[in-house]
């Protein structure tokens, strides 16, 4: 029965190691993709001056779940309801950050983000998205670093931590 104890810890602290460790990874790919999709939005409402539902519509054809689920909501709702696009950014935003592993800060530049659309002209608006562009480009850089540094950490600190707590109640 003990043994069965110590084998449960064991494995629980290893799965919340690979928890962490998987965690590490979708941030790093979320914000690749939120990247790769402003980037399109941008191609869509700069040159080919697509309508900002139909821009959102095709992007998130473009990129993977869950920065898809962001931007078909957020194309869906504006030709559902009429409000100011700016207010439903910040709604779908508030309904979609449960599923996405971004820290506040990329939130925050994302919700700064939305305050210029359909309020600007194309060129300012343009001007707002590269600055949020920049910015995650750092944060992806900086995201990769702490993967590469951190993730095989959290998967051995799991398994070893299990041990450590087996030994402590043997």
């Amino acid at each position: 029965m003990k043994l069965l104890g110590i084998l449960l810890v064991i494995a629980a602290t290893t799965g919340i190691g690979w928890e962490w460790s998987r965690r590490l990874r979708l941030r790093t790919k979320q914000l690749k993709d939120i990247r790769i999709a402003l980037e399109a939005l941008e191609t869509e409402m700069v040159y080919g001056l697509t309508p900002l539902k139909e821009a959102c519509n095709s992007v998130a054809k473009q990129v993977r779940d869950p920065i898809r689920l962001l931007f078909s909501t957020f194309s869906e709702t504006l030709g559902r309801e009429e409000k100011l696009a700016s207010k439903v950014w910040c709604e779908t935003i508030a309904k979609t950050k449960k599923n996405v592993e971004f820290k506040q800060g990329e939130w925050d530049v994302l919700l700064q983000f939305g305050q210029t659309l359909g309020l600007q002209d194309l060129e300012n608006q343009r001007k707002h998205l590269r600055l949020a562009l920049k910015y995650l480009e750092q944060q992806e850089n900086d995201a990769r670093e702490n993967q590469k540094k951190h993730e095989s950490m959290y998967k051995s600190l799991g398994f070893l931590g299990g041990i450590l707590i087996a030994l402590m109640m043997i």
